[in-house]
């Protein structure tokens, strides 16, 4: 349990470390409303989209393992002793676990791969 635990506060310490600090600028020509703001050039286009998809794909993910993490912890508490529902839980802790730390991975892949990539 122990283990398990320390695998999800470093997990959520690698997370905490990938965002940037976001701080409202002021702009006297008006509110941008288009998603791909900045991305009029046309060099930047594949780039600008495939940082909009990565955007998105680390909400999602971040949201589905949020979920995810409690919901097994709710299967985990209300186990009630029962030893076979204890290990379904320990084992789905465990993948999604594995999940993050795969896409924290590929993240930290692409970020090398293109380092003009700004990313979340």
């Amino acid at each position: 349990m122990k283990k398990l635990l320390s695998i999800i506060v470093a997990t959520i310490l690698a997370f905490s470390t990938l965002v940037t600090p976001v701080f409202a600028a002021d702009q006297d020509s008006g509110v941008e409303t288009a998603i791909l703001t900045g991305c009029g050039q046309a060099e930047d286009g594949v780039q600008c989209i495939l940082q909009l998809v990565v955007d998105i794909m680390s909400i999602g993910i971040g949201i589905l393992g949020v979920i995810g993490i409690t919901v097994v912890g709710v299967q985990y508490l209300t186990a009630g002793g029962d030893e076979a529902k204890t290990r379904k839980a320990k084992q789905r802790m465990f993948e999604i676990v594995v999940g993050l730390v795969a896409y924290v991975v590929i993240y930290a892949a692409l970020r090398w791969l293109l380092p003009s990539f700004q990313g979340v």
